[in-house]
């Protein structure tokens, strides 16, 4: 698994409605065995936000589950991953221009109007449970298989909550991706 915060892994669309701005970011899974891997999947364990003292508290009221495949409308399940094939996206979260995310429901109590909300993108969406205000974040993962045992990741974002129109701003300052 890889995290990065550049193109294709990190793109800008157009919301459903085409005229709202959307920013998704994905983690790119590669199959560098010499099988192929069966009914693949990412599972979200937990969501911890930094404090100020340094340390990480868990968000409680993130429900832990899977992310969803990239163009596969929503399955949380890949069924089969050829070896030595290029990348596949797993959807992890979009950003929503934040003059518009009130259409979209995707508001959080204490978050400025002006500043963005982070949705990841989860098999489920839950009321709220899968909004995150800005901050610094790490997100404990594991990528499984049926035929493969699975492996923990740690991911850590930073998200300072503002939003820019362009595109290399955006992936520069706006949002930050890494393994740890």
């Amino acid at each position: 698994m890889h995290a990065r915060v550049d193109r294709p892994a990190a793109e800008k669309f157009k919301w459903d409605d085409g005229e709202t701005d959307i920013y998704y970011f994905r983690l790119d899974v590669s199959n560098e065995g010499n099988a192929a891997a069966k009914e693949i999947q990412v599972h979200v364990a937990d969501v911890r936000r930094l404090r100020k003292d340094g340390g990480y508290e868990l968000v409680d009221r993130f429900s832990p589950m899977n992310l969803v495949w990239a163009y596969t409308h929503r399955q949380p399940t890949l069924p089969l991953f050829l070896p030595n094939m290029p990348p596949r996206f797993c959807d992890f979260a979009h950003i929503l221009d934040p003059g518009k995310r009130s259409a979209t429901n995707e508001t959080l109590p204490g978050v400025a109007p002006a500043d963005a909300v982070l949705a990841l993108e989860l098999e489920a969406i839950p009321s709220s449970a899968h909004l995150l205000e800005p901050g610094t974040y790490q997100f404990s993962l594991k990528l499984a298989a049926s035929n493969y045992p699975p492996r923990d990741y740690k991911l850590e974002v930073t998200f300072p909550g503002t939003w820019f129109d362009q595109e290399d701003k955006m992936f520069s300052d706006g949002f930050g991706l890494r393994l740890v």
